[in-house]
C-alpha cells in the first residue's frame, strides 16, 4: 500500500476485490440499499477507469441498441438481484461491458437521478446511479458486442470539449457529461493531495 493511502478492506466473494472503509454503505445488496433509501425505486451503477496516462475509458453504444445508441459513456447498469452487493454490481458490470477484472474500487465519485414511466407497469419509477472510480487488474477491453461497438481512452479536455480526435462524444444528457469531469477533478484531488 502507498505511503498515506487509505486502508482498505478485502472483500470475500468469487471475485474478490479492495474497497476502502468509507464505501461500506455499499457492501449491501440492493434491496437493502433501497430499503433504507425509499426513494429510489431501482438502482444502477458505474465505472469510471483511468489507464496509466491519466485517461478514462468510454464505451460507445452499440448502434442497434434500442435506447441511446452510439452514445458514450462509462461502462454501468442496472444492479441484479443476483449481485452479492452493490459494489459486487460495479465489479460484475464492469467485466460484463468491458471485459475488465477489478482489483480495487477506489472511491465513489457522485450519483445522479432521473425518473421514468415503466414502460411494462405504466408507474413512475425513481432510479439512482452511483458512480465509482475503479482500478483494474489489467488494461485489456474486451467489449460486449451486443451492447458497445468501440472504446476509446479520452483525455479530461476530450470530454469536457465532446470530442476526441474526429469522435464526436455525444453524451446522454449533461449529468453523464458533468459526472466525467467530476472523476477528473476528484483524480486530480487525490494525486496532488
Amino acid at each position: 500500500m502507498a505511503a498515506g493511502a487509505p486502508p482498505t478492506t478485502r472483500t470475500d466473494s468469487k471475485s474478490p476485490f479492495e474497497a476502502p472503509p468509507d464505501l461500506q454503505e455499499y457492501m449491501v445488496p440492493d434491496r437493502v440499499f433501497i430499503e433504507r433509501n425509499p426513494q429510489h425505486n431501482i438502482l444502477a451503477v458505474g465505472a469510471v477507469v483511468f489507464n496509466s496516462e491519466g485517461r478514462m475509458l468510454l464505451v460507445q453504444r452499440a448502434a442497434d441498441e434500442k435506447a441511446f445508441p452510439n452514445f458514450w459513456e462509462i461502462p454501468g447498469g442496472k444492479v441484479d438481484d443476483t449481485d452479492e452487493t452493490v459494489l459486487h454490481a460495479v465489479v460484475r458490470e464492469l467485466r460484463e461491458e468491458a471485459g475488465l477484472d477489478t482489483k480495487r474500487i477506489v472511491r465513489k465519485v457522485g450519483v445522479f437521478d432521473w425518473n421514468e414511466v415503466s414502460k411494462r407497469t405504466g408507474k413512475p419509477v425513481n432510479w439512482h446511479k452511483i458512480i465509482f472510480e475503479v482500478e483494474v487488474k489489467d488494461m485489456e477491453v474486451v467489449l460486449d458486442p451486443v451492447e458497445h461497438q468501440n472504446y476509446l481512452f479520452a483525455t479530461e479536455e476530450q470530454v469536457a470539449n465532446g470530442k476526441a480526435g474526429e469522435v464526436v462524444l455525444s453524451y446522454i444528457t449533461p449529468l453523464n457529461k458533468a459526472i466525467k469531469l467530476e472523476a477528473f477533478k476528484l483524480k486530480r484531488g487525490a494525486i496532488s493531495g
